[in-house]
């Protein structure tokens, strides 16, 4: 059950990052990397997982149920270490957000001349949030 939570809140930031661009290209530029895979072949930095549409709702869903569904020794554990990931994430992304850049989304669909979204149309929202439907 530790060993999930270690797992999640170690990618937690680079998967936040993806929806951060402007943050995670200056991070890259002045700090080492700090998680790396020794598993496979030999050591390698960690990537985070290619889930680019999932977002950050659905994940934080899938990591607490995969906590939720693991094994811990202690009767009490479970619980506690939910709620230690939910107040992790929560710490990460209040940090991201107060680096002022917006949290990237992602849009498919028609614009108009001035190149603003308008006419039929699909946003993903870094939250995990899909609007499918006519801009105006």
């Amino acid at each position: 059950g530790w060993t999930t939570f270690e797992s999640a809140v170690s990618t937690e930031a680079l998967v936040r990052l993806a929806y951060f661009p402007g943050l995670s290209k200056l991070l890259e530029e002045r700090l080492p990397p700090k998680v790396i895979e020794i598993d496979g072949e030999g050591p390698r930095v960690a990537e985070a997982e290619d889930r680019a549409d999932e977002g950050m709702g659905p994940r934080n869903k899938r990591v607490i149920a995969a906590i939720k569904e693991a094994s811990f020794t202690g009767k009490g554990d479970k619980p506690v270490v939910v709620e230690l990931y939910r107040e992790y994430a929560v710490k990460v992304n209040i940090a991201m957000a107060r680096s002022g850049e917006v949290p990237k989304g992602e849009y498919e669909g028609e614009y108009n001349a001035a190149g603003e979204r308008e006419g039929r149309g699909v946003m993903r929202f870094a939250n995990g949030n899909v609007y499918d439907g006519e801009w105006k």
